[in-house]
């Protein structure tokens, strides 16, 4: 098993095996205390409220959401709590006008729509961090809500 050069099997040296252990080791106490760092200032998990915002739904779709259906990001599969309050007006389409300038417009069939869920995060510089995903103001998320799906922004994410 060992040669007379110190070697396990002829190939491996002992010495070398030993400071890769022990490299693992401390790579892996390391890893691991940075990463608890990190969870502590995130805070503690607690009730979040995120606000959802899109522009122009249509009407079917904005009707969809009803308080206590479930939300979840239909991309990352995340689960994005349960809604507690909708919010539906008139549809806002941007567009350009001959001028250059940036212009509102309604459509019929077509609804704005602001779905605020409740949802377990961690809160950390004005985001919340679900199942290990980053969800900040801004930020495109596309939401399942019951069997429809929608584009939407984040718009508000507060204690709550």
């Amino acid at each position: 098993m060992i040669d007379n050069k110190g070697r396990l099997f002829g190939k491996v040296s002992l010495v070398d095996l030993f400071a890769a252990v022990v490299f693992a080791a401390v790579f892996f106490v390391v890893f691991n205390a940075v990463r608890a760092d990190d969870r502590l200032e995130m805070g503690e998990e607690q009730s979040v409220v995120i606000t959802f915002f899109s522009p122009t739904a249509y009407g079917f779709v904005a009707d969809a959401f009803r308080h206590g259906v479930s939300v979840t990001d239909s991309e990352r599969r995340v689960p994005l709590g349960q809604v507690i309050n909708v919010e539906v007006g008139d549809s806002r389409f941007f567009l350009t006008d001959r001028q250059g300038n940036e212009v509102v417009s309604h459509r019929e069939g077509y609804a704005s729509v602001h779905i605020s869920s409740r949802v377990t995060a961690r809160l950390t510089d004005g985001a919340a961090v679900i199942g290990g995903v980053v969800y900040a103001v801004g930020s495109e998320v596309y939401i399942w809500a019951g069997d429809v799906w929608l584009i939407t922004h984040i718009s508000d994410i507060s204690e709550g």
